[in-house]
């Protein structure tokens, strides 16, 4: 007696254990379709793609780095000097080309002896003097006769040139806008072999976006080469920028 008593307990605990679950899993999922099935019926019904987007632009701006270097037997003779020389360099930046002062910026200043290392033990031989300043220039096309007239006013060390872009965000949602383009195209070529259609996007990944300035190196034996040359002045060329981005987008079927 005791035991069918116990039985039959046993079988009530297991029925409304049962019960319990089934009423639960009715709540969460009325549809009666638990999460990983539905992620495997979004997979049968979904195609993820990447696309590409390139775009080449002309630079609209240079990053130019200008210096004075002097040399003299002191410190104060040889930062005098650079002092006289930089001031006909700013006059030809600020006066005759008519720069924004925050396009002009100084990057460096230093007085340092000058040693011989021919001896024994190191001999200061001199001091030298420089400073130098970043122009942002924005006139490409004429870039060739102000590298001319920086040199002309004193300017001995032009430090490379970088050639970029002030649009650069216009640009990247150029390039992005390709690249969704380039994706739905492959999409579509997919679905059509598949004898389906798009219905829509179910998401998209960015893979990020690149672009690299373009520079141009310009040493001191560059501007002697171009001082040498014919009056026809210096002719530097910007080239292309290419910025560059990616995306991943999946598609519903």
């Amino acid at each position: 007696m005791k035991s069918t008593v116990k039985s039959k307990i046993i079988v009530g605990v297991a029925a409304v254990t049962l019960l319990t679950g089934l009423t639960y899993f009715t709540t969460a999922y009325p549809s009666g379709v638990a999460p990983a099935y539905a992620a495997q019926e979004d997979a049968r019904n979904s195609i993820s793609v990447s696309g590409q987007g390139e775009i080449k632009i002309t630079p609209d701006v240079a990053y130019i780095s200008l210096g004075v270097v002097t040399k003299a037997d002191t410190a104060n003779e040889a930062q005098a000097k650079n002092a006289e020389s930089f001031q006909k360099l700013t006059s030809m930046l600020f006066d005759t080309y008519k720069l924004d002062q925050k396009d002009v910026k100084t990057s460096s200043f230093q007085v340092q002896p000058v040693y011989n290392y021919t001896d024994k033990e190191p001999v200061i031989t001199g001091y030298s003097a420089s400073q130098t300043v970043q122009v942002t220039y924005r006139d490409i096309d004429k870039i060739g006769t102000f590298l001319d007239a920086a040199s002309g006013a004193g300017a001995n060390q032009i430090n490379g040139i970088q050639f970029d872009t002030e649009k650069r965000q216009d640009y990247e949602i150029q390039a992005i806008d390709s690249a969704m383009k380039n994706a739905e195209v492959k999409a579509k070529a997919i679905a059509k072999t598949a004898g389906k259609e798009l219905k829509g996007i179910m998401n998209v990944a960015e893979g990020g976006t690149s672009g690299w300035p373009v520079v141009r190196q310009y040493s001191p034996m560059m501007m002697k080469a171009d001082m040498a040359s014919s009056a026809a002045g210096t002719s530097i060329s910007p080239g292309e920028l290419t910025i560059t981005t990616s995306v991943t987008v999946q598609y519903e079927f």
